[in-house]
């Protein structure tokens, strides 16, 4: 029963990082619009299904230590779900474990996709804010006039890209 337990919790698991991917799409939506307001929204919903899918993780591990016990093995060695498909004996219980797995990498995979998507744009976007900040702020590279460097003065304050006549 202790190897349903841990399957169970795999598929809670699952549910929970699909969530975190519908909510990692709406965080891309956000970013393309630049809805500041609702990505920190987002962001924080991520936090807190972040912080259960640790708890999951933590019920995950009680469970396999669980089925160890079950089976005899008095260790507290935390198994990989592979590792634990070794010493379940009832084939469709290992079929379950094993597609459970597979579904959970999968998912993680796609999280994993999407999260280096988001963050791509997020450079993106911060490349384009720097580059407009220094549009506005810094000198240009090249003065627009000939001046004669020996009658230059000193106190000249420089100009930034729009702050030249034309």
């Amino acid at each position: 029963m202790s190897v349903q337990n841990v399957i169970d919790v795999l598929h809670q698991t699952d549910d929970m990082y699909r969530k975190i991917i519908e909510l990692g799409k709406e965080k891309q939506q956000a970013i393309m619009d630049n809805d500041i307001a609702l990505l920190t929204k987002l962001m924080n919903q991520e936090a807190r299904l972040l912080k259960q899918t640790v708890e999951l993780d933590e019920l995950r591990e009680q469970a396999a230590l669980q089925f160890l016990q079950e089976k005899g093995i008095r260790s507290q060695l935390k198994l990989t779900i592979t590792e634990m498909t070794r010493l379940v004996f009832d084939v469709t219980e290992k079929q379950q474990l094993l597609a459970a797995q597979a579904q959970l990498s999968d998912t993680l995979r796609e999280l994993k996709r999407l999260n280096g998507i988001n963050k791509e744009l997020v450079e993106q976007s911060l490349t384009f804010i720097d580059y407009s900040l220094n549009l506005f702020v810094s000198e240009p590279e090249d003065e627009m006039m000939y001046r004669d460097p020996s009658k230059q003065h000193a106190a000249q304050k420089p100009r930034s890209f729009f702050d030249t006549r034309a």
